[in-house]
């Protein structure tokens, strides 16, 4: 393998990584915002007012996303195999 095809590799993965990483990045960056300003605006000291809806949104999020997130996998991981496939046939 060369320099130019390890660094495409590389860029690739770090994309799909970063595309499957960002919904849920964002709307658990989003509730904690919300959360933030609800638990200040109250006067709350309670951590898991803050901690335990993040993780329930996390697990929705995750089990609405999975099959499309399950489909960028897939579309990243097959022609990666296919490819790594054909050079070792050659």
């Amino acid at each position: 393998m060369d320099v130019g095809t390890a660094v495409d590799l590389t860029q690739k993965t770090l994309l799909a990584a970063l595309s499957l990483a960002a919904p849920m990045l964002c709307a658990v960056l989003l509730l904690a915002l919300f959360l933030a300003i609800l638990t200040t605006v109250f006067n709350l000291q309670e951590q898991t007012l803050t901690v335990v809806p993040k993780i329930i949104a996390a697990f929705a999020l995750s089990f609405i996303l999975a099959p499309w997130m399950l489909r960028q996998i897939m579309d990243f991981t097959i022609p990666l195999l296919r490819d790594a496939l054909a050079s070792v046939g050659n």
